[in-house]
C-alpha cells in the first residue's frame, strides 16, 4: 500500500495566523479531495493529523501524491524551520 502521512502545526503564528499551517492544510484537503474515494483504503484529517493510505495506486492517484510532495517541497524550501518532509 501505498499513502501519505502529516502530523504536527507549523507553529510560525498564533493559532488562525499561521500562514504556512494554513497553506499546508490546504494542500493536504485538496490533495484528499482529488483521491477517488474507490481507491482510499483509510483516510483521517482532524487538527494537527492527516493520513491516508491508497488501496489501489495507478497514475491518477501516484500523481495527486507526487503534487502534493511537490507542493509541499516548495513550502518546506522556503521555511525549513516550520515543515520537515521525511
Amino acid at each position: 500500500m501505498i499513502g501519505f502521512e502529516c502530523k504536527g502545526h507549523a507553529n510560525s503564528d498564533v493559532f488562525g495566523k499561521d500562514l504556512i499551517c494554513a497553506g499546508v492544510s490546504s494542500i493536504i484537503t485538496g490533495g484528499f479531495n482529488a483521491l477517488r474515494d474507490e481507491d482510499i483504503s483509510e483516510c483521517y484529517l482532524e487538527d494537527g493529523y492527516a493520513k491516508v493510505t491508497l488501496k489501489n495506486v495507478d497514475c491518477y492517484s501516484k500523481v495527486v501524491l507526487d503534487t502534493m510532495i511537490t507542493q509541499l517541497s516548495t513550502i518546506e524550501e522556503e521555511f525549513p524551520k516550520n515543515i520537515k518532509i521525511k
